[in-house]
Formats: structure tokens, sequence, C-alpha cells
């Protein structure tokens, strides 16, 4: 029985070279001109810069007030073509489309990995059958065991899968040449294991800044200059390329469950459970990347094929020097709003590793029984009771540009919840380094004072409008 074992996965991976032999001579590079980064993709949970909705029409400075404050509903009437996008713009409106000229200049220096594809009807039905199971099994299961069980307990079933699998952060570090990332990770298993309870809890990465070397067999084969093959929608399991699809198999050799829990049925249900685990932690991401993408395929598997190279590129996460930073406080922690249409929830985010805040997490639940529409376009960032610009979401690469900015509008069905991470674009700043799912800008901290959000949306030709403010402070 374990022979039979071993030959399973052995014979995958013979197929899948000359898969890899036939496919590298498809990969090529281009310079990015513009579309969605989307990529929240995500193999694994990557914060990804994005550009969220569209420019456009601004609005007169609006009146200080107490948040929450609801305005009166009103009719909103149709307004000519022609004066579409022209009235009472303001000098900083004007400005938006330079700033997206300079994301376009930007853009035009980074590198997009293309990848044959040459399955693409077959990767398309597959891609809506994971898209089906996620929306009609995945999720509604992921929100049950939610309910069930609170998130430090799905987090620390995480941690544990996590410590188990060190075999394959550190055989693949030795095999990349990244023999301190190596080291990092011997610590990192002795620690968790003894101090963190069997890797149930963390330790290393918070008190003893010690990073986890996220290597798998796939991004070794990159090193070594293995092309990407082509592309590969498997059922359940999501994108790959030929080349990780080559070093999932890989990693299966160096997985403990694989050779330490029997019988067979076992060991796929404990994998099972972890991807499953994995998925109650990040819901929402998927829904945000495909709201983002016009044809959330094509956005998926470019996404997925940045985010691989840019695993390639980094060859190791190491210590950073910690620097004693100023801590900022919100009041209150969390602002809310509620009114006959929907619940609102605006919370600051603190930038990773910082004091200082740097994002907005906005919640928004219809609760109405037909589809709400959240205007991006006629949605201002407050401060201090005056609007001062859009929002731009984290979360997609400003490959996504074009289309957000075709896509004003973003739909809420009726019961559904929206979740994006949002920051003024009057924050946006250059990065340094590499960026997963390619070109990465950073958002500055968001200043003292009353700090908040004015919404608009729309359902059926009416408008309401609810603002959310908080105060930050040192």
């Amino acid at each position: 029985m374990r022979s039979m074992d071993f030959m399973k996965p052995l014979s995958w991976m013979v197929l899948l070279v000359a898969f890899t032999a036939v496919g590298c001579a498809h990969n090529s590079t281009s310079n990015l001109s513009m579309e969605p980064m989307v990529p929240s993709v995500q193999e694994k949970q990557v914060t990804l810069a994005t550009v969220d909705k569209n420019p456009s029409q601004s609005k007169e400075v609006m009146e200080e007030q107490n948040p929450p404050a609801v305005e009166e509903v009103q009719e909103e009437k149709p307004r000519p073509a022609s004066e579409e996008g022209t009235e009472d713009l303001s000098d900083e409106d004007l400005d938006f489309e330079e700033d997206l000229d300079f994301l376009e200049e930007e853009g035009e220096e980074a590198e997009v990995v293309l990848i044959a594809d040459p399955l693409e009807p077959l990767n398309r039905a597959i891609f809506h059958f994971n898209d089906r199971l996620y929306f009609w099994f995945l999720k509604p299961a992921a929100r049950g065991y939610n309910w069930v069980f609170p998130e430090d307990f799905r987090v620390a079933v995480r941690n544990f899968f996590v410590n188990l699998l060190f075999p394959i952060r550190f055989v693949n570090s030795i095999l990349q040449g990244n023999f301190r990332g190596a080291g990092i990770e011997v610590s990192r298993f002795a620690v968790n294991s003894t101090l963190g309870f069997f890797g149930f809890f963390d330790p290393s990465s918070r008190g003893l800044n010690l990073p986890m070397q996220d290597e798998d067999v796939g991004q070794t084969l990159g090193v070594w200059r293995v092309g990407h093959g082509f592309f590969i929608n498997m059922p359940v399991l999501g994108p790959f390329s030929t080349r990780s699809l080559i070093g999932w198999v890989g990693d299966s050799f160096l997985d403990p469950i694989t050779w330490y829990v029997d019988p067979l049925l076992l060991r796929w249900g404990l994998k099972g459970y972890k991807k499953f685990n994995n998925v109650s932690l990040t819901l929402g991401d998927y829904e945000a990347l495909k709201e983002a993408a016009i044809d959330p395929y094509i956005a998926i598997r470019n996404a997925y094929i940045q985010y691989r190279n840019a695993l390639v590129k980094e060859r190791g996460v190491f210590p950073e020097k910690v620097t004693p930073v100023e801590v900022y406080s919100s009041n209150p922690e969390v602002q809310r709003a509620s009114n006959e249409y929907f619940v609102a929830e605006l919370k600051p985010q603190r930038k990773e590793g910082q004091g200082f805040f740097a994002t907005f997490r906005l919640v928004l639940t219809n609760k109405t029984e037909k589809e709400l529409n959240l205007d991006w376009e006629n949605t201002f960032y407050l401060l201090n009771s005056r609007e001062k610009g859009r929002f731009l979401w984290e979360g997609v690469t400003w490959d996504g540009l074009t289309e957000i900015r075709g896509r004003p509008l973003v739909p809420i069905a009726a019961g559904e919840t929206l979740t994006a991470v949002i920051f003024p674009k009057q924050l946006l700043g250059r990065a340094s380094g590499a960026a997963p799912g390619g070109v990465q800008y950073t958002q500055g901290a968001l200043p003292e004072g009353e700090n908040g959000i004015a919404l608009v949306v729309r359902q059926n030709g009416k408008v309401i409008r609810e603002k959310m403010v908080v105060t930050i402070s040192k």
C-alpha cells in the first residue's frame, strides 16, 4: 500500500515534466500597460495595492456633522450625457487624472509574466465549476464553521498546519541556497513546537521576529530557471502552472501527513480540512477580486502567475530591525451607521508593523430585497468635515485600473455584504522593491483629526447618503 502511494505522485511528476518541457517555450515578458491586479489573488493571502473605482465627479464641501448622520433619500433626475463628469468639478478632482497618469508611467516600467493557455476552454469550464463550488458549498459551510468556532481557534489550527509543513520550507530553502532562511526555519520549528504548544501558537513571528520562509518545490524549480509551462486550472484545487503543479506533487513527498497518516481517506481528509480552515479565514477576498475584474478568469490567471513569479524573486524573508513607533488611536475604534437600506461599518487599520493608521476596513450589508449599488465615483474621503478626494482599494494591482475606470458602481445583492480595504488616493506613494502581482504602491498615514467617508449608495433611481467619521490622535 505504501509503495503504491509513492508511485502515484511519481507518475504525475514524470508526466508533468514532459508538459513543462513543451510549455517553457511559451514564456515571454512584455511591458505592463494596465489590467487588473486582481489579485488579492491568492494562493495565500496577499496584500496587493489596488486601485478601486473610477474617478469622475465631485461635490461641494459638506457641512460639519457628528457621525454617523443619515441624509434624506432623494430621487435623482437623470442628466444629459453632455453634462456627465463636467459639473461642479473642483481643482482637486481635475488633478485626479494626473494621478492616474502617474500610475500609468510607473506601470510601464514593470514586467508581467505571460503564460501559454492552450487548455483555455477546459480551464474556463473548471473555473466556473470551482466558482459554483465556492459560492454554493464552501462559502456557506465556512460561514457556519465561523459561527461555531471563533477566529482565535481557526488561527491556531492554521498555525499548527504551518508548523507541521516545516520540512517543505526547510528543504527548499537549502535547495535555493538560502541557508540563512533554512536556519530561521529550524529556529521557528523548535520554538513553535515547544513554547508554541505543538505549533498552535506562533511566538517566533510575534515575539522573536523570525519570519516564515514561504518556500516550496515550485519556487525552487523557478530559481533553477525552469519555465512556467502552461496554465492549468484544477477542479477544487484551483490555478496552477505546470511548474507549480509539479512542485505541488513534490511538496507531498515532504509533507509529514503523506507519510505518517493512514488510511488514504483520512490523509486527504486532513489536507482538505487544512484548506477549508484557510478559506474560513479569507472569506470576502475572492469576492472582492471577482468584483474588480471584467473577466475574472483572466484576472485570476494573470495574478496567479505574477504572484508566483514574485515569490521566486523574493528568495527568503529576513528579520527587520525593530524601531520604536508612535502608536495612534481611533475614537471610536469602529464607526457604524444604519438605515432602512443598509448597515455600514468603518474601521481604521494600522499599517503592519507600524503604529499609524493607513487604511479603512469598510463593511456594507444590504438590508433590502433588491440590489444596491455603491457609487465609488461619488463616494469621498472626509478630512475634518471637508471632502478630500476619492478612495483607492487595497488588494488589486494597478493592472485593474482600466477596468475600474469603467465600473464606478459596485453591485451588492440582496442580503449580501461587501467588504473592502480602502485608503484615500492622496496618500498614495511609490513603493520600493518588487511587488507581488505587479507594480506596488504604498499608502501613507491617515492624518490626525477627523477622518471618514461620505458614502453614496443607489437603488432604483434613489440616492442614499451616509457619513461615518472617526477621530485619529496619538
